[in-house]
Parts: structure tokens; C-alpha cells; sequence
């Protein structure tokens, strides 16, 4: 569409608003606006399947995040992170959520019906290039929260594929509030505090004005693996997926020298500690320097002292909104928030030597390849020639990572009532700030030293002539995202049909984008070993109008029809239809459905100036892994780099949903969606399995993208392709997603007269089909009901309110799933947690219950006091082979957990 034709799109959009000028009557109208519709209504009941969280519900939950909140939601899935994930990535001390497991890049989060700023750091591994960070958002100035499961990208825009997160704060607040809560473990572990605090003044309705502020305190203990291995492990796997063992990497020093059959093994100035010395589980040598097999022994190191599964964790946050009513029909308002985030992650000394990879070079697009032998006279090689080598800087410090992160929201406004239309305007400014240090960080002009003659010395690191010090460096990347925003939108009725009042909303947003990535400068030339290095500079303007109509075709039939169009001064534009229906077939029964199209715009690191190089873990390289006489390239931890790229495109959407609504009494209602989304052109990077699997092929995407050591000629070893040092890849419209299924939610409420209420509530989701494909133009692949993909999730609640007591219990349920893909060729055999060798392979996952009770107690005049136990039969998570030693995407840790509040409200 030409600039010409947006301007008219634009000037047609807000034709309509002047109707309401012509009528002079006009009256303030108690309406309101409900996720997933720009237009203000007195009926909360859509077409559209919604999900309302209340601030009641949320203090009975004893959850003190947005993130813990939102995660055991049945439609949120695989596919986020959460505080139990990504440390080690470049999105550390981010949490996002993941509606219909689609990723948080096709989950729309908005506070109060407008976007986020994104997180600045963005990780390509985890999809999350365009995340926004729900521990940003303090959980005590949420008014409620309004889950939309349908796509909306033609009400607002771009990521609203999957579904919308709208978290709506406080409007007002008169009084004070003082609030404490703590939670731990039956062991003390997994400790939280979180203290609040509110103060407001001023009566609307009396005072024409409101202002208040609010503080949060929140602080997280550390918890490491090692201190809850007895409830996370399973002592018949002990030997193969233990938390207490030691676990892979490199042992403190090892040389090595050739053997009579031309195969490397550990010399005689080895180094291996008795306490490393375990039982070998994957082809290698032993500590005696003879091949050995599975069953056999091996010299590793332990990496497990230091993992967490819980980093340590602070917040504070400060929001302050004020309203005044100018006049009956006009008010303005304003609203600032600040929160500071600090997340510390443990991490181990550096591993160096045989294995290690390379290092990008970002100013020549080169790599640093480091040396993997110590030279004729280092002060540990005892030979001749040049001694083969894997070791640690224990003595330069473990590698921790702390995040310091920073949120700043502004917004000022005015909302208005002329004629008949409710008009809202507002100028919003969103920026987010990361700083990460990585402590003791490898410098790698010392390392290339410390690998020579006389260089560092790895038994007595204090003795070389290069020593810790100079190794040692705190390396200190930023990054920056921000939005600017103006927008205005206005709603009310138009007109008549033979069902009532018509009604039109409409509106333009203009929003600035930037973000930055600013790596330490050493990494820009490639001068740090062993760190992952994120790079990136970009801004755009999106201009958008979008206009949508609320139709009441006949009596008890009403029908949404929705357009936005969005322009990009990136990629292009994209234009997003919507319609919707509802019919109430009596008073107590309806049919709705809707059919939308939706997009994901690029984000800025993907289109933009950038580049992120880092490692791929896990990786089988298909050349070398089990291969006879190969004892590597298994499990390899495989340095990469990602690039955007420009001539990218926008994920494309269409989505449907189908169901009704059962109220046959005003205490129960039942409400069934079925609902079905495809995604296409899917922006990812080339998957290292693609590449490494078409190595050598002509084809430009995997051409020239893995880079190796030179190759072995050794008869011993033959057709060695020697080990892969680098991995380049880029991001690119790859593939698409296709899930299916149904929601329930059935609501009853029993009354016993003196005897109080019971409140019932069953919610759970189904997925008929979950089916995808990560290659251009391949047909699709099942993964319904496989890896990290049950067909099941669902909780019961129920609330007893007698008197001064309120009385919870939730039963939460994650099905089972099998622990590999669906391309997997071999018959399932048992649930995981059966003994057995097989069930490494091939097994199911078990379903996991949990139960929660918790009670509230407000027979003290302004005070409130409440106890939740969470996962009362402390119940461990199921058995994952693939996911050592939990799931962390699925499953809690902490097992039997005690949450304790209180609260003291004045006025």
C-alpha cells in the first residue's frame, strides 16, 4: 500500500469519530473494555473465549510472580522461559510465557491493553528475540488478568497469534496497604520474601481525583543441585542421570601421548583426583590410559558442586498512577513505574584444551582458534614435541554471570466522552536496560601464552610466567530495547440494526523502536575465549490504523468484523482481518466462533544490524560420534554463529475457534472452544542437525558452514574428518506449526446457607494435533503427545468461603508424554521411572499431579492473614531422561512448599 493510500486509510478510520460531536447530550457511560475488542461495552461476555485472573484469586494462589502465576495456566505450554531456565543464555533473568506451546514470540503480553518494550538481550537458541520479561511487572498493582485464547492480530497487531497475556493494573486505591509473605520448603530451601506497600488518597467520585503509589520488595534464594539431590534423584539412575555425581567436562590436567596403536591416552603427568574418577558411561579412555568401553572408568570433572537450580534473585519495583476528572465527561491520568532486576548465576572454571572450539571474530569475521597442545617447554609438558592437553583455570574462578536489569514505563493520557463515543488517548514511553558481567572471563592473547614455553602452570598456577591474573578479566555487555508510543482510539454507537445499537471503534498508533546490544569491547575482536557474543543495532517506525465493528445482526446474533493494517519501515506491511459471531440461542446458551489471520513482524535482532555467536550443546556430530576408534564428538558443545538477516519476512497466522457457552443456572456455567492455529514462514535459524547432516553439500544453506580441525590421517583412525571447531547459521522463514484442539471450563458455585459457599472450577485443554516442521517446503511431523508435547494439562480448584475463612484446594495435572520425537523409529516400552536399560531411549514421561490447599483468615478488623501448601504429598517430578535431572518446562522443584502472608489495610 503507498503512503498515499495509508493517509486515506487514516483519514477514512477517524471520519467517524465526528459523529459524535453532532450529538450534545452527552453522558458519562459505565462501559468497559474487554481483551480482545477496542470497543467499550457493558457486556464482559464476548465471542471471543477469555480467561479472567482476579486479584482475589491471584492473593489465594500464594504466587508472589507473574511468571509462577502464568505457568501452571493449562493453555500455556512448553516453549517459555521461566526462573528455572536459560542461565545460561542470552536472555538470562528473563521469564516468558507460552500460549499453546507456540513460543513466547507468538504470545502477545500487554499491561493495560499496550505494549511492552521487549527485553533487550535476545536469545536466538530459545526463540526469544522479541521476549518481554514478566518479572518486570510488580504482582501487587495487578487489578486483574485477561487471558484472550484466540488470535487477535487485527486488534493488536503483531505477536497476537497464539493468544493475549493483558495485565491491567490499578486504576485508583484509597487508603494504605502493608503486605508481607515468605515461602520455603519442609527443608528451608527455596526461600522467598516479597514486602509491599501502597498509599493513595483522593475519591473520584467525591474528589474528582485519585493518586497513589506502590513499592514491592522481592528476593530469591539461590538452591543448588547438590542441596536437593536426595528429593530430584532417583537412586536406580543414579549411575546414568544423578544430580550427586560428578559429572561431564574436564578433569583439573590432563596430557595425553600416543599409544603403540596411534590412539591418544591421559600421560604420566595426568592429574585425576580419586573423588573424579568415575564409572565412564560413554565410549572413552580410562584413568589408566586404555581404551575403555561402556562400564569402564573415566577422569571428569565436578561440574556439579557449583549448578543451581534456582539463581539468586532481587527486585524492586515503585509505581505511582494519579487520575482527575476535568470535567463529567473528560479525565486525565498518568502512570510511571521503575523496576530494577538483579539475577546472579553460579558457573565453573573454564574448560580449555582438546574439544574446546573456537572463538568468532566479529571485526574480520574470523576465528580465534586457540591452541589445544602445550608447547616444547611449558612447565607441564615433560616430552619433546608438543603434549595434547585438557584442562581447567581453576585458579582463575569460576565463570558466574550476574544480570542487573532495569525497567522504566511512563505513561500520560486523556480519556474523553463526546457524543456518543468514549475517546482515549495516551503518549507512552517503555524502555528496558540489561547489564551482564561475565566474572572471570578468559582473555585470549594469555591464553595463546599460557599455552607456550614457559607458560601458565596448571599445578602451581602461581609459578608460570603467565598467571591467573593475567588471564583474568570481568567482561560487561549491555544492552538497551525501548519503545515510544502515541496513540488514539475512540468508541461508541453508530447506528442501528435489527438486533440494537451498532458500534464502531477506530484508531492510529505511531511507535518507535530501538534496540542495542552492546558486547564488552574485547569480544568485538574476538579477544575473550569460551563466551557467547551478542551484537546488535536497529530502530524502526511502525505506523498503524485499525478500525473494527460490533454488529448485532438480529436479536441475540451479534458479529465483531475487525482490519488493522500495520506498516514497517523495515520489511513492509501487513494487513489483518478478523471475524467474529455470536449466537444466543436461548438465555442460557450461545455459539460463538471467530477466523482470523495474524503475523509476527521480524524483530530487530533478526532483521536488523546483528550477530550472536555462542555455543550449541548437545550436538552429535554425525561424522565422529561412536564411531570405532573416534572416542569424541558425542554431546559436543559446538561454538556457532547466528546472523540476521534482512530479506526476512513476517510469520503469517490463520486461526479458528468454535464453541458455546452453557449457563443453565446462575451458578454454573460450562464453556467448550475448540480452536485450531497454523503458522507458516516461521523465522528460526537453520538448524545445526540440517547443516551438520549436509555437510559438504552444494546447496548455499549448508554450504561452507562447518568448519573442522584438519583431518586425521592416522591408518589408526581412518577418514577422521577431525573435530568441528565452528558452525555458522542465520536466521530465515523456516517451515511452520499446526496445533488443534479444545478448552473446557466448567464453573459451579453450591450454596449452604450459614454454612457458606463452594466455588467449583475445572479447567483443562486438549490438543488433538500438534504438528510441525523446521525445513522450508517438508511435510509437517507429528509431535502430539511426544517430546515436551502432552496431549493433557488441566487443574480443579475449589473455595469454601464460610465466615472469616476462605478454604482452597487446586488438584493440578500435567499428562504424560513420551520422552523422544516423533521421528523416532522404535516401539515405546514403559514409563521412564521403570529400571531398565532401554528406557534411555525410548519410554514415557508419567503424568504428574500436584496438590495445593491454602486457607485465608480475615476475622481481625483490616487484617488478613493466609497459608498455602503447595504440592502437599511433595511429590517429585516425573522422569525425564532427556532432561536431567527435572523438567524444568513442566515441573516444580521445590516439592512440598509453605507460603505465609499477611496483610494490613487502613484507611
Amino acid at each position: 500500500m503507498k503512503r498515499s493510500q495509508m493517509n486515506l486509510a487514516i483519514a477514512l478510520s477517524l471520519a467517524a469519530i465526528p459523529v459524535a460531536f453532532a450529538q450534545q447530550t452527552a453522558t458519562k457511560l459505565e462501559k468497559i473494555e474487554v481483551t480482545g475488542s477496542n470497543i467499550k461495552r457493558v457486556d464482559s461476555e464476548t465471542a471471543a473465549p477469555i480467561q479472567v485472573i482476579t486479584a482475589e484469586e491471584i492473593r489465594r494462589s500464594g504466587k508472589q510472580t507473574v511468571t509462577e502465576l502464568l505457568r501452571e495456566l493449562p493453555i500455556n505450554a512448553a516453549g517459555g522461559l521461566t526462573e528455572l531456565t536459560g542461565s545460561g543464555s542470552f536472555s538470562a533473568g528473563a521469564a516468558t510465557a507460552s500460549l499453546r506451546g507456540l513460543g513466547s514470540a507468538a504470545t502477545l503480553v500487554l499491561i493495560n491493553g499496550r505494549r511492552i518494550a521487549p527485553y533487550g538481550l535476545a536469545d536466538p537458541n530459545f526463540g526469544q528475540s522479541g521476549a518481554i520479561n514478566l518479572n518486570s511487572i510488580p504482582l501487587d498493582v495487578i487489578e486483574r488478568i485477561e487471558i484472550l485464547k484466540d488470535g487477535a492480530s487485527a486488534i493488536y497487531g503483531s505477536e497476537a497469534i497464539a493468544g493475549v497475556i493483558n495485565i491491567i493494573l490499578k486504576k485508583d486505591y484509597k487508603g494504605g496497604l502493608l503486605g508481607l509473605t515468605a515461602s520455603a520448603n519442609r527443608k528451608g530451601l527455596y526461600q522467598t520474601q516479597t514486602a509491599s506497600g501502597t498509599i493513595g488518597r483522593g475519591d473520584l467520585a467525591k474528589d474528582r481525583y485519585n493518586a497513589f503509589a506502590n513499592f514491592e520488595i522481592y528476593r530469591q534464594d539461590s538452591v543448588r543441585f547438590r542441596e536437593v539431590d536426595s528429593f530430584l534423584n532417583r537412586s536406580e539412575f543414579r549411575n546414568i542421570y544423578g544430580t550427586g555425581q560428578i559429572s561431564s567436562g574436564f578433569s583439573p590436567f590432563i596430557t595425553y601421548q600416543t599409544n603403540a596403536a596411534g590412539a591418544s591416552i591421559p600421560s604420566a603427568g595426568s592429574t585425576c583426583p580419586a573423588a573424579n574418577i568415575v564409572p565412564n558411561i560413554f565410549n572413552g579412555f580410562n584413568v589408566t590410559g586404555t581404551p575403555a568401553a561402556n562400564g569402564g572408568t573415566a577422569c571428569i570433572y565436578d561440574n556439579i558442586s557449583r549448578a543451581e537450580i534456582v539463581p539468586k534473585s532481587k527486585r524492586e519495583s515503585v509505581f505511582a498512577r494519579a487520575t482527575a476528572d476535568l470535567s463529567a465527561t473528560t479525565s486525565v491520568y498518568g502512570e510511571a513505574s521503575f523496576v530494577h532486576n538483579n539475577t546472579y548465576f553460579l558457573g565453573f572454571p573454564l574448560a580449555v584444551g582438546q574439544g574446546t572450539g573456537a572463538t568468532f571474530n566479529p571485526s574480520t569475521g574470523t576465528l580465534n582458534i586457540p591452541p589445544s597442545s602445550l608447547a616444547i617447554g611449558h612447565p607441564n609438558n615433560p616430552y619433546t614435541r608438543a603434549a595434547p592437553v585438557r584442562a581447567r583455570f581453576e585458579a582463575v574462578g569460576p565463570q558466574d554471570n550476574e544480570i542487573d536489569g532495569k525497567t522504566t514505563r511512563v505513561v500520560a493520557g486523556m480519556k474523553a466522552v463526546l457524543g456518543s463515543f468514549d475517546v482515549d488517548s495516551a503518549i507512552l514511553y517503555n524502555r528496558t536496560e540489561q547489564n551482564v558481567t561475565n566474572y572471570n572471563s578468559i582473555r585470549f592473547d594469555a591464553l595463546v601464552r599460557a599455552f607456550s614455553a614457559n607458560g601458565y602452570n596448571f599445578l602451581n598456577p602461581e609459578a608460570g610466567a603467565v598467571k591467573p591474573a593475567d588471564l583474568r578479566i570481568d567482561a560487561k555487555d549491555s544492552a538497551k530495547s525501548s519503545f515510544a508510543v502515541f496513540d488514539v482510539k475512540a468508541s461508541g454507537e453508530i447506528g442501528t440494526l435489527p438486533g440494537g445499537a451498532a458500534s464502531l471503534a477506530t484508531g492510529v498508533e505511531f511507535r518507535r523502536e530501538s534496540r542495542v546490544v552492546n558486547p564488552d569491547p574485547l569480544k568485538l575482536v574476538g579477544g575473550i575465549f569460551g563466551r557467547g557474543v551478542a551484537a546488535a543495532d536497529g530502530s524502526r517506525n511502525v505506523s498503524t490504523v485499525f478500525g473494527e465493528l460490533l454488529l448485532p445482526l438480529a436479536k441475540n446474533v451479534e458479529a465483531q468484523v475487525a482490519a488493522r493494517y500495520d506498516r514497517y519501515s523495515d520489511y513492509g506491511n501487513s494487513l489483518t482481518p478478523k471475524f467474529a459471531a455470536s449466537w444466543a440461542a436461548d438465555p442460557t446458551f450461545k455459539l460463538r466462533g471467530s477466523i482470523a489471520k495474524g503475523f509476527r513482524a521480524p524483530s530487530l535482532t533478526e532483521i536488523t544490524k546483528s550477530t550472536t555467536s555462542g555455543f550449541f550443546n548437545g550436538v552429535d556430530d554425525p561424522r565422529r560420534c561412536l564411531r570405532p576408534a573416534i572416542t569424541a564428538g558425542c554431546a559436543l558443545s559446538i561454538p556457532g554463529l547466528i546472523v540476521a538477516f534482512p530479506g526476512v519476512q513476517p510469520e503469517k497466522s490463520e486461526s479458528s475457534t468454535a464453541g458455546f457457552v452453557f449457563e443453565p443456572t446462575k451458578d454454573t456455567n460450562l464453556s467448550l472452544d475448540y480452536f485450531t492455529i497454523k503458522r507458516r514462514n516461521e523465522i528460526s535459524f537453520l538448524s545445526l542437525t540440517e547443516i551438520l547432516n549436509n555437510e559438504g553439500s552444494s546447496d548455499p544453506r549448508y554450504a561452507n558452514r562447518v568448519v573442522r580441525n584438519p583431518a586425521n590421517t592416522s591408518a589408526n583412525v581412518p577418514n577422521d574428518p577431525g573435530a568441528i571447531l565452528f558452525v555458522s547459521t542465520g536466521f530465515a522463514n523456516l517451515g511452520g506449526t499446526k496445533v488443534r484442539g479444545m478448552d473446557l471450563d466448567a464453573r459451579h458455585r453450591i450454596s449452604f446457607g450459614e454454612s457458606g459457599k463452594l466455588d467449583l472450577r475445572f479447567l483443562a485443554t486438549h490438543y488433538f494435533a500438534q504438528r510441525g516442521s523446521g525445513v522450508p517446503d517438508a511435510p509437517f511431523d507429528s509431535f502430539n503427545g511426544f517430546r515436551n508435547a502432552p496431549q493433557w494439562r488441566g487443574n480443579f480448584s475449589a473455595s469454601w468461603e464460610t465466615g472469616n475463612w476462605v478454604n482452597t484446594g487446586i488438584v493440578n495435572y500435567v499428562g504424560s508424554f513420551k520422552a523422544y520425537t516423533s521421528t523416532t523409529a522404535a516401539a515405546t516400552i514403559a514409563t521412564c521411572d521403570q529400571p531398565g536399560s532401554a528406557y534411555l531411549s525410548h519410554c514415557i514421561v508419567s503424568e504428574w499431579v500436584t496438590v495445593d490447599v491454602g486457607t485465608v483468615y480475615r476475622g481481625i478488623k483490616d487484617l488478613r492473614l493466609a497459608a498455602t501448601i503447595r504440592n502437599i504429598a511433595n511429590e517429585r517430578p516425573a522422569f525425564d531422561p532427556l532432561a536431567r535431572p527435572f523438567n524444568s518446562i513442566w515441573y516444580q522443584p521445590q516439592g512440598m512448599n509453605f507460603i505465609l502472608s499477611a496483610r494490613y489495610e487502613f484507611k
